[in-house]
């Protein structure tokens, strides 16, 4: 045995070091993961291609002294709005793994301004802060769904797109969001909650 060992060290090296090296990732994320508590605050997003960002758009969410508003304003004649859609709003739970719908007003008039807050959520108070107070973020994750083998030979990978809210190495998979793609913008923690 040790003459075999002798003469294939170089072997047994470059086999049992990555697989050492593998092991102790593992287990340092293992452990992240045990010592990580749970996310607790409530995470707010809207999707159905929400355009935040475009000052064409007749549609817009914002938090304003820790409350969440909902604004309409008429496209002006140059504005291409047909496409425009109404966002949806969402409420993510993470202590029971449930996303609410929150309705939001209908616009009775398309030429009239709206501006209010969204009654479901008005006693709430709201973060837009990234990171949420017990260190998680809401974030698009994009990851190869392979393996070593199949990164290193090919085939069998898959991509997985999804949303989650991540602290370092623990990841909490929000399943309802995932039918949106990439088109989830988020919007804010709840920090705050008052009983209806």
């Amino acid at each position: 045995m040790k003459v075999f060992i002798k003469e294939n060290l170089v072997l047994i090296t470059g086999i049992t070091l990555p697989l050492m090296l593998a092991l102790v990732f593992y287990a340092a994320t293992f452990f992240d993961r045990v010592v990580t508590d749970p996310p607790q605050y409530k995470a707010v997003f809207a999707t159905r291609h929400y355009y935040h960002n475009n000052s064409k758009a007749p549609y817009r969410l914002y938090v304003k002294d820790g409350q969440l508003r909902y604004a309409y304003r008429p496209p002006g004649e140059d504005d291409s709005h047909k496409n425009w859609q109404k966002p949806r709003l969402y409420v993510y739970n993470p202590t029971t793994d449930n996303t609410e719908e929150i309705e939001l007003p209908t616009i009775v008039d398309e030429e009239v301004k709206l501006d209010q807050p969204i009654q479901k959520l008005s006693k709430d108070n709201i973060t837009t802060a990234r990171k949420s107070p017990d260190g998680y973020v809401f974030e698009y994750n994009y990851r190869s769904g392979g393996n070593l083998m199949t990164e290193l030979f090919g085939g069998g990978s898959r991509y997985r797109s999804r949303y989650v809210l991540r602290k370092g190495s623990t990841i909490v998979k929000i399943h309802s969001a995932q039918r949106y793609y990439s088109n989830a913008h988020f919007i804010g923690w709840i920090v705050n909650e008052q009983e209806d």
